[in-house]
């Protein structure tokens, strides 16, 4: 058996005894010493079990230089060409293969949750950033594949309700056992409850004014809810010209006529619509109707046309369209004008009662 020396304390060693440091010996002690002392010295200080190359790795046969490697030992060649072709049992060889083929599925199958992990974290980062109409593409694929998911779903309301999308709101939060969350007073759902409760109140108030607009002498009290509705949730799309509307309601009321002008055109020049463009005709039929100027009715049935043909292919423009036209050519035909419940009751009253 070999005899080695320790580097430090110069005890005689067995190969078994025999520990190795930066290509010096040492016994077990020693080395601890060493390794602290080349940690230190920001050497490598990794220690290693002595290995005598003289002889194989395998069957003790001294083989002097010669041999094979094999990592950290030497072989004798009958050993070496035995590994090499070393007869592997079929079970063995047959659970190789089948860890292959999990290995192969899982990764296929697993790609989907793995993209569903990444767009999760982008939807996060742009929720922090305010981004919530961008982080919305990227939360609502991830709650399609983890609807379970209690941080997925709250960060998809979040975004949703922010950029205005209730529904979609709606339909995360549902799909997540109706909206129950086992842990209710953890901050992201107090918050995301805050926003949905806060948003549903204004589209109740939104209701409210809708039901009111729709009586005579109730108008400012409806675009007050309105206005009320929009302090409160202004990501709702399209809220500014809808309170617009109930704005050129009150100034109707009044018989403020240039003034629903004003607000009916800067609706048109902000955004072209039917509805707009509808709104706008109306207001020219009042001016009309009040000076006579036929400059008023000509720009009227413009942009009653024009109304016509934004509307075209749309069916809830074209009913809205074939309600409100009649009584804008009402006024400009008699330049009168009156309410929508007059002129119901005036013309419509005999077609709701065979109805």
């Amino acid at each position: 058996m070999s005899q080695l020396t320790c580097r430090s304390c110069s005890r005689t060693l067995s190969t078994r005894e025999a520990y190795e440091l930066n290509g010096e010996i040492y016994c077990a002690t020693c080395a601890q010493t060493a390794a602290q002392r080349a940690k230190d010295a920001g050497e490598r200080s990794g220690i290693t079990r002595y290995v005598d190359k003289s002889v194989c790795g395998r069957c003790n046969t001294y083989i002097g230089e010669g041999g094979v490697a094999a990592g950290p030992l030497r072989l004798c060649l009958p050993c070496s060409e035995l590994l090499q072709n070393w007869p592997y049992p079929q079970w063995l060889k047959f659970s190789l293969a089948v860890l292959l083929l999990l290995l192969v599925f899982a990764l296929v199958h697993g790609r989907k949750y793995f993209e569903a992990g990444k767009d999760l974290y982008r939807g996060e980062r742009l929720v922090e950033q305010g981004q919530y109409r961008e982080a919305l593409l990227y939360l609502k694929r991830t709650v399609k594949l983890a609807p379970k998911s209690d941080k997925a779903v709250l960060l998809a309301a979040k975004a949703a309700i922010l950029s205005g999308d209730l529904q979609t709101a709606s339909q995360a939060l549902e799909g997540h056992n109706n909206g129950y969350f086992e842990d209710a007073d953890q901050p992201e759902v107090r918050e995301v409850s805050s926003l949905w409760d806060n948003a549903t109140a204004a589209v109740s108030k939104l209701e409210q004014a809708e039901k009111l607009e729709e009586q005579d002498g109730h108008e400012v009290e409806a675009a007050r809810l309105a206005h009320d509705a929009a302090a409160m949730y202004p990501q709702l799309p399209g809220l500014t010209i809808l309170v617009h509307q109930y704005d050129e309601g009150v100034a109707f009321s009044h018989k403020d006529y240039d003034a629903f002008l004003a607000i009916a055109q800067r609706d048109w020049d902000s955004l072209s619509s039917a509805h707009t463009a509808a709104n706008l005709s109306s207001a020219l039929a009042c001016k009309y109707a009040v000076t006579g100027e036929r400059v008023y009715r000509q720009r009227s049935e413009e942009m009653l046309a024009k109304a016509r043909q934004l509307a075209e292919g749309d069916k809830e423009s074209l009913s809205d369209l074939a309600e409100y036209e009649p009584r804008i050519r009402y006024r400009l035909e008699t330049r009168q004008i009156i309410t929508k419940t007059e002129y119901d009751k005036k013309f419509r009253s005999g077609a709701n009662a065979a109805k």
